[in-house]
């Protein structure tokens, strides 16, 4: 074979695995772990602050993987994301549902005060779900225009880093406070 027709054929290979933005897609996590799954939350306020919680990282495939980090992709107006971090489920006593107050609130613990997990890469074992989830601290500015939705996990397995959306939904409402 010449080494025209072995180079043609690497990159064939090569290119038939999908990338975005320099990651691999990946399809390890259940991605349809949220589907049909709407979080509400109708009581923010203008110029208040909430964790809003990304969806479990549960790992389907048959390998362990490294959760690296968590993000939504679409942001409407009215809301803004101020930054992110990564949460215990052993900490929070579960994953939580919808948006809670950044101070936390009566049987909401303060996520502001748990450690924040993003500087150690989590392990995911083959078929079990992870422990640490990511959650977006999302600040309201004004009347919100639409929903928080796509959520995106980074993680690594086998030496390749997977880049992987998953579906989510996060309706932020305004409304009176739950005091």
């Amino acid at each position: 074979m010449s080494a025209v027709a072995v180079s043609a054929a690497a990159i064939w290979f090569l290119s038939k695995d999908s990338y975005e933005d320099g990651y691999r897609v990946g399809n390890a996590l259940d991605g349809d772990i949220q589907a049909g799954l709407e979080v509400t939350s109708p009581h923010t306020q203008v110029g208040n602050e909430y964790w809003v919680p990304l969806p479990t990282a549960d790992n389907v495939s048959d390998q362990p993987l490294t959760l690296l980090r968590g993000e939504i992709t679409q942001v409407p107006q009215g809301l803004k994301i101020v930054g992110y971090k990564a949460l215990s489920h052993e900490d929070t006593d579960g994953h939580p549902l919808s948006a809670s107050p950044v101070k936390g609130s009566p049987g909401v613990p303060n996520l502001t005060k748990l450690p924040d997990h993003a500087s150690r890469p989590s392990l995911v074992p083959a078929h079990e779900p992870g422990d640490v989830f990511w959650a977006a601290r999302v600040r309201v500015t004004g009347r919100v225009t639409g929903d928080l939705t796509g959520c995106r996990y980074y993680y690594r397995q086998g030496g390749t880093e997977y880049r992987q959306d998953v579906a989510c939904t996060s309706k932020i409402r305004l409304g009176p406070p739950l005091d």
